[in-house]
């Protein structure tokens, strides 16, 4: 873990305003329950503190083929990149080891290259995970709480 905390974490709090956190992580490919619950519990911890910005917000997730055939690659894509250019912090659920993470890394690879904070929850230790990421935190608790308290 960091000692403190990078002065570019700090800025947005010295700006008088809530940082922005953007909720990355497994969407597709996993049951709904699992890509909304974390995201509930991360914002009700959080929201008082720094503004979410959630990719499943406008989403239902429940929906059969709501990954497929509601919205083009493009939609989904640009709403991601434009989120993630607005967060300060990129809050990232890699915690399974039976996915891929594609779109994940990808935004993580993106985040990054914009200089944004990178903090990853599910103790994932791959080198690109581990290039790309500020923080990794074991789960999520760990990560909200070092949110909640820097």
């Amino acid at each position: 873990m960091l000692a403190t905390a990078p002065r570019a974490e700090l800025e947005p709090f010295a700006a008088g305003r809530k940082p922005v956190i953007y909720l990355a992580g497994a969407i597709d490919k996993v049951p709904p329950e699992f890509a909304l619950e974390w995201r509930r519990q991360a914002t009700e911890a959080l929201q008082g503190k720094y503004s979410i910005l959630d990719p499943t917000a406008d989403k239902d997730l429940f929906l059969p083929g709501v990954n497929t055939d509601y919205f083009t690659p493009e939609q989904i894509v640009t709403a991601d990149l434009n989120m993630i250019q607005q967060a300060d912090i990129i809050l990232a659920e890699i915690s399974r080891t039976d996915l891929p993470y594609h779109g994940t890394s990808m935004e993580l690879a993106y985040a990054h290259q914009w200089g944004k904070t990178v903090y990853v929850w599910g103790g994932c230790q791959s080198y690109w995970i581990r290039y790309h990421a500020t923080q990794i935190f074991d789960g999520l608790a760990d990560a909200i709480d070092h949110l909640y308290y820097r």
